[in-house]
């Protein structure tokens, strides 16, 4: 059943319909990417700044919360079910200038978003202890990543409720907006860490539990923030007095789309956290150094993961639209920039690796270990570029399941089985684990390059003008 089916059949919701929705088809990638470029920064700098101020506190807090950001990203993953599959949506109906449909998408995802933190923030706080007997964690690495895992997971929902603002603003095409309430959001972390690990003017410090309820606190007042500033939208038809009538069955096109579309970034997360066992088992140093390589390399990185991001919202108002033709030849431009821009970005980064570790770290063995991941990430960033460009933009055609079926069999059958086979069997340590990713990359990206090259995209369209 689709949604304009669905609106005409008992959704009686008085909205506006505008043309605005035919001046958004004509936003340029730049004018969406760059303010999800900055936003983007802002949110892996509110995990870099739990990591860089950590280590002046403790090298096990920072591997603990290292080896928490994993199932951070992972929780975050399946809150992308809701907002992923609402996003492509909106877009594909705001392509096609169905107001309606959009803003009902945009209504039944924030009540999935809800239902599924309710759910997920209950198990992550009750099984914390259960997850981390996963791992040979030392007693005080396991004490602060209980302590860090609790707090978010009992708090998650209102990460997962302002990824869903997030997705309407910059759907609807105010990607400005979400940038400036993480800036805000980045502010109020960096005050809440310097109290809990400083304890100034006499306050009480409070290591890892403190951070932990001030990364919670800055996510709860940025959710505010862009409830507020969807409401103040007039070309922003979402019927929040509805909230709690509006239709189930509006939960199947979204979760039909944002199921699979997150499947394939769910598993290469639970990839990653195996991988993440390996490297703990190779000691609380090798563990540090691959945090310290993340979090710098998340700066390589994120520029085409934003480029991404915007190609996903434009390839889904083109197709909506029926302008494939136009689709396929700007993602072409898209990849071309974001390919070039990481491997700038990675050469620099190699260039600098002195000053930047060194903010990080004086343990010498740790700083050894990320020089050499640096070396690997020559080539292992370039490669990413493929694989976070054109995944977006063949998820904003519609074609959902090939990623997912191309994540699995690579991401598995190469990432995790030769990360095992060079680091661990092997015994080439770190180095052979990131050998192996740097192939997975490589080899997954060209598969979906061809995949957007022969056109197999076409005509998964959800939405048709």
């Amino acid at each position: 059943m689709s949604l304009a089916h669905l609106v005409k059949q008992g959704e009686q919701i008085d909205l506006p319909v505008s043309n605005s929705s035919n001046k958004r088809v004509e936003i340029g990638l730049l004018a969406l990417s760059w303010p999800i470029l900055v936003e983007n920064l802002i949110r892996i700098s509110l995990n870099s700044v739990d990591v860089f101020m950590l280590s002046w506190y403790s090298e096990k807090a920072v591997a603990a919360v290292g080896l928490i950001n994993q199932f951070i990203f992972f929780l975050q993953l399946l809150y992308l079910m809701v907002a992923s599959g609402s996003g492509i949506l909106i877009s594909q109906n705001i392509g096609a200038n169905k107001e309606k449909e959009a803003g009902l998408v945009g209504l039944a995802s924030l009540q999935l978003a809800f239902l599924f933190a309710g759910v997920l923030s209950v198990f992550m706080s009750l099984s914390a202890n259960s997850i981390l007997d996963l791992y040979k964690l030392d007693a005080e690495v396991h004490r602060f990543a209980w302590q860090f895992l609790t707090i978010y997971g009992a708090t998650s929902v209102f990460v997962a409720i302002g990824m869903v603002f997030s997705t309407i603003l910059r759907t609807y095409g105010y990607t400005y907006q979400p940038m400036i309430v993480n800036i805000v959001a980045l502010l109020l972390n960096v005050t809440g860490n310097y109290i809990s690990i400083y304890g100034p003017f006499g306050l009480p410090v409070t290591g890892v539990v403190g951070v932990a309820w001030s990364t919670a606190i800055s996510q709860a007042a940025a959710c505010i923030m862009m409830f507020v500033m969807i409401i103040r939208h007039n070309d922003i038809h979402i019927p929040f007095r509805k909230i709690f009538s509006v239709s189930s069955k509006l939960y199947r096109p979204i979760l039909a789309i944002g199921i699979p579309s997150a499947g394939e970034n769910i598993s290469y997360n639970i990839g990653q956290i195996v991988i993440m066992r390996m490297i703990a088992a190779l000691g609380t140093e090798a563990m540090a150094a691959t945090v310290y390589s993340l979090t710098l390399l998340r700066y390589v990185f994120i520029t085409s993961i934003s480029i991404g991001n915007g190609a996903q919202i434009k390839v889904g108002y083109l197709v909506g639209a029926g302008r494939s033709d136009e689709a396929h030849r700007k993602v072409y431009r898209y990849f071309l920039a974001g390919f070039l821009i990481s491997l700038s970005l990675v050469i620099v980064t190699k260039i600098a690796q002195v000053p930047l570790v060194h903010l990080f770290t004086d343990n010498a063995t740790i700083q050894g270990l990320v020089y050499m991941v640096l070396i690997v990430a020559l080539i292992h960033e370039p490669g990413r570029a493929f694989n976070v460009i054109i995944i977006p933009a063949l998820k904003g055609a519609g074609d959902i399941r090939f990623p997912v079926y191309v994540g699995m069999i690579f991401m598995w059958g190469i990432g995790v089985l030769f990360a095992y086979i060079f680091g661990i069997a092997l015994q080439w340590g770190l180095l052979g684990i990131w050998i192996a990713l740097a192939a997975d990359e490589w080899i997954r990206g060209l598969v979906v390059f061809f995949r957007w090259h022969n056109g197999g995209w076409r005509n998964k369209c959800m939405v048709r003008a």
